[in-house]
Protein backbone atom coordinates (compact mmCIF):
# COMPACT_ATOMS: atom_id res chain seq x y z
CA UNK A 1 0.00 0.00 0.00
CA UNK A 2 0.98 3.61 -0.47
CA UNK A 3 0.41 6.50 1.84
CA UNK A 4 1.77 10.00 2.26
CA UNK A 5 3.51 11.11 5.43
CA UNK A 6 4.46 14.76 5.81
CA UNK A 7 4.21 15.27 2.02
CA UNK A 8 6.52 12.32 1.28
CA UNK A 9 5.20 9.26 -0.56
CA UNK A 10 5.66 6.06 1.46
CA UNK A 11 5.30 2.48 0.21
CA UNK A 12 4.45 0.15 3.07
CA UNK A 13 4.68 -3.66 2.86
CA UNK A 14 4.24 -4.55 6.51
CA UNK A 15 1.41 -5.64 8.77
CA UNK A 16 -1.73 -3.66 7.92
CA UNK A 17 -2.93 -4.14 11.51
CA UNK A 18 0.12 -2.35 12.90
CA UNK A 19 -0.92 0.92 14.48
CA UNK A 20 0.00 4.15 12.78
CA UNK A 21 1.61 5.34 16.01
CA UNK A 22 3.86 2.28 16.17
CA UNK A 23 4.88 2.71 12.55
CA UNK A 24 5.65 6.41 12.95
CA UNK A 25 7.71 5.97 16.10
CA UNK A 26 9.38 2.60 15.49
CA UNK A 27 9.90 2.54 11.72
CA UNK A 28 9.71 6.10 10.45
CA UNK A 29 11.58 7.46 13.50
CA UNK A 30 9.00 10.24 13.91
CA UNK A 31 8.63 10.73 17.66
CA UNK A 32 6.63 13.95 17.84
CA UNK A 33 3.45 11.87 18.38
CA UNK A 34 3.89 10.59 21.93
CA UNK A 35 2.75 7.27 23.38
CA UNK A 36 0.99 7.99 26.63
CA UNK A 37 -1.52 5.16 26.85
CA UNK A 38 -1.55 3.06 23.67
CA UNK A 39 -3.77 1.35 22.74
CA UNK A 40 -6.35 2.83 25.11
CA UNK A 41 -6.99 6.05 23.15
CA UNK A 42 -7.40 7.86 26.46
CA UNK A 43 -4.76 10.61 26.62
CA UNK A 44 -4.54 12.38 23.24
CA UNK A 45 -0.74 12.51 23.16
CA UNK A 46 -0.58 10.67 19.83
CA UNK A 47 -2.82 12.96 17.74
CA UNK A 48 -1.83 13.37 14.10
CA UNK A 49 -3.89 14.52 11.14
CA UNK A 50 -5.21 12.26 8.40
CA UNK A 51 -6.39 14.24 5.40
CA UNK A 52 -6.43 17.27 7.68
CA UNK A 53 -8.56 15.69 10.40
CA UNK A 54 -7.05 15.16 13.88
CA UNK A 55 -7.10 11.49 14.88
CA UNK A 56 -5.65 9.28 17.60
CA UNK A 57 -2.85 7.40 15.87
CA UNK A 58 -2.63 4.72 18.56
CA UNK A 59 -5.89 3.17 17.34
CA UNK A 60 -5.50 3.80 13.61
CA UNK A 61 -4.19 0.83 11.64
CA UNK A 62 -1.77 1.18 8.77
CA UNK A 63 -4.47 -0.26 6.53
CA UNK A 64 -6.63 2.75 7.44
CA UNK A 65 -4.17 5.24 5.92
CA UNK A 66 -3.82 3.71 2.46
CA UNK A 67 -3.93 6.52 -0.10
CA UNK A 68 -4.33 9.05 2.73
CA UNK A 69 -2.25 12.07 3.75
CA UNK A 70 -0.78 11.75 7.23
CA UNK A 71 0.62 14.86 8.88
CA UNK A 72 2.55 14.95 12.13
CA UNK A 73 3.76 18.08 13.88
CA UNK A 74 6.96 17.77 11.84
CA UNK A 75 4.93 18.32 8.67
CA UNK A 76 3.13 21.49 9.77
CA UNK A 77 4.46 24.65 8.13
CA UNK A 78 7.35 26.29 9.94
CA UNK A 79 5.35 29.51 10.24
CA UNK A 80 2.54 27.77 12.11
CA UNK A 81 4.96 25.74 14.21
CA UNK A 82 6.66 28.88 15.44
CA UNK A 83 3.34 30.60 16.15
CA UNK A 84 2.17 27.64 18.23
CA UNK A 85 5.50 27.31 20.03
CA UNK A 86 5.72 30.96 21.01
CA UNK A 87 2.05 31.19 21.94
CA UNK A 88 2.33 28.23 24.32
CA UNK A 89 5.55 29.45 25.89
CA UNK A 90 4.23 32.99 26.37
CA UNK A 91 0.98 31.75 27.91
CA UNK A 92 2.76 29.31 30.20
CA UNK A 93 0.78 26.56 28.52
CA UNK A 94 3.22 23.75 29.26
CA UNK A 95 5.15 22.17 32.07
CA UNK A 96 6.43 18.66 31.40
CA UNK A 97 5.33 19.11 27.79
CA UNK A 98 4.56 15.46 27.03
CA UNK A 99 0.95 16.08 26.02
CA UNK A 100 1.51 19.33 24.13
CA UNK A 101 2.47 18.09 20.62
CA UNK A 102 -0.81 16.16 20.42
CA UNK A 103 -2.72 19.19 21.67
CA UNK A 104 -1.02 21.38 19.06
CA UNK A 105 -2.09 19.01 16.29
CA UNK A 106 -5.65 19.10 17.61
CA UNK A 107 -5.53 22.91 17.79
CA UNK A 108 -4.14 23.14 14.27
CA UNK A 109 -7.01 21.07 12.94
CA UNK A 110 -9.51 23.30 14.73
CA UNK A 111 -7.96 26.54 13.47
CA UNK A 112 -7.94 25.24 9.90
CA UNK A 113 -11.66 24.52 10.17
CA UNK A 114 -12.51 27.57 12.24
CA UNK A 115 -10.00 30.45 12.05
CA UNK A 116 -11.70 32.34 14.88
CA UNK A 117 -12.54 29.75 17.56
CA UNK A 118 -14.20 30.68 20.85
CA UNK A 119 -12.94 29.38 24.18
CA UNK A 120 -15.85 26.94 24.15
CA UNK A 121 -14.75 25.68 20.72
CA UNK A 122 -11.22 25.09 22.01
CA UNK A 123 -12.39 23.41 25.20
CA UNK A 124 -14.60 21.07 23.19
CA UNK A 125 -11.80 19.80 20.95
CA UNK A 126 -9.54 19.29 23.96
CA UNK A 127 -11.94 16.67 25.36
CA UNK A 128 -9.74 13.71 24.21
CA UNK A 129 -6.64 15.21 25.85
CA UNK A 130 -5.29 14.68 29.35
CA UNK A 131 -2.88 17.17 30.90
CA UNK A 132 -1.87 16.39 34.45
CA UNK A 133 0.48 19.27 35.26
CA UNK A 134 -0.38 22.47 33.38
CA UNK A 135 -4.15 22.52 33.61
CA UNK A 136 -6.23 23.67 30.69
CA UNK A 137 -6.74 27.42 31.13
CA UNK A 138 -3.31 28.43 29.90
CA UNK A 139 -3.47 25.88 27.10
CA UNK A 140 -6.73 27.42 25.91
CA UNK A 141 -5.17 30.89 26.23
CA UNK A 142 -2.28 29.79 24.01
CA UNK A 143 -4.54 28.30 21.33
CA UNK A 144 -6.73 31.42 21.20
CA UNK A 145 -3.64 33.62 20.86
CA UNK A 146 -2.23 31.41 18.11
CA UNK A 147 -5.54 31.48 16.24
CA UNK A 148 -5.64 35.27 16.35
CA UNK A 149 -2.13 35.52 14.93
CA UNK A 150 -2.67 32.94 12.18
CA UNK A 151 -5.95 34.52 11.12
CA UNK A 152 -4.16 37.74 10.12
CA UNK A 153 -0.82 36.17 9.16
CA UNK A 154 1.10 37.62 12.08
CA UNK A 155 3.98 36.07 13.98
CA UNK A 156 4.28 35.86 17.75
CA UNK A 157 7.48 36.89 19.52
CA UNK A 158 8.62 35.37 22.77
CA UNK A 159 8.16 37.61 25.79
CA UNK A 160 11.11 39.92 26.37
CA UNK A 161 13.03 39.36 29.59
CA UNK A 162 16.14 40.69 31.27
CA UNK A 163 16.51 37.65 33.45
CA UNK A 164 16.17 39.67 36.63
CA UNK A 165 14.93 38.21 39.90
CA UNK A 166 11.16 38.34 40.19
CA UNK A 167 10.62 38.86 36.46
CA UNK A 168 8.47 36.42 34.54
CA UNK A 169 10.63 34.06 32.51
CA UNK A 170 9.69 31.92 29.50
CA UNK A 171 9.87 28.17 30.04
CA UNK A 172 13.46 26.99 29.54
CA UNK A 173 13.64 25.17 26.19
CA UNK A 174 9.87 25.53 26.06
CA UNK A 175 9.70 25.63 22.27
CA UNK A 176 11.38 22.22 22.04
CA UNK A 177 8.71 20.73 24.27
CA UNK A 178 5.83 22.33 22.35
CA UNK A 179 7.17 21.07 19.02
CA UNK A 180 7.83 17.56 20.30
CA UNK A 181 11.58 17.93 19.82
CA UNK A 182 12.55 17.10 23.40
CA UNK A 183 13.55 13.46 23.70
CA UNK A 184 11.86 11.64 26.55
CA UNK A 185 13.21 8.23 27.49
CA UNK A 186 10.75 6.46 25.18
CA UNK A 187 11.92 8.63 22.27
CA UNK A 188 15.56 7.55 22.42
CA UNK A 189 16.71 5.42 19.51
CA UNK A 190 20.18 4.06 18.78
CA UNK A 191 21.69 1.30 16.67
CA UNK A 192 21.38 -2.20 18.16
CA UNK A 193 19.46 -0.85 21.14
CA UNK A 194 18.23 -3.55 23.49
CA UNK A 195 15.01 -3.54 25.47
CA UNK A 196 14.67 -4.91 28.95
CA UNK A 197 11.79 -5.64 31.30
CA UNK A 198 11.68 -5.94 35.07
CA UNK A 199 10.76 -9.35 36.46
CA UNK A 200 9.97 -10.18 40.04
CA UNK A 201 11.82 -13.08 41.59
CA UNK A 202 9.99 -16.39 41.74
CA UNK A 203 11.30 -16.79 45.30
CA UNK A 204 11.10 -13.54 47.25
Amino acid sequence: MRTEINSASVEYHGDLDKTLLSYLREEANITTPKDGCAPQAACGCCVVQIDGKPVLSCVKKMGDVADKKVTTLDGVSEYRRQVYANAFVNAGGLQCGFCIPGIVMQADGLIRRNPDPSRADVEKVLTPHLCRCTGYKKIVDAIIEAARAIKVGHTISLIATNGTIGERQPRYNGKMFVLGEHDYTDDIRMDDMLYGALRFSDHP
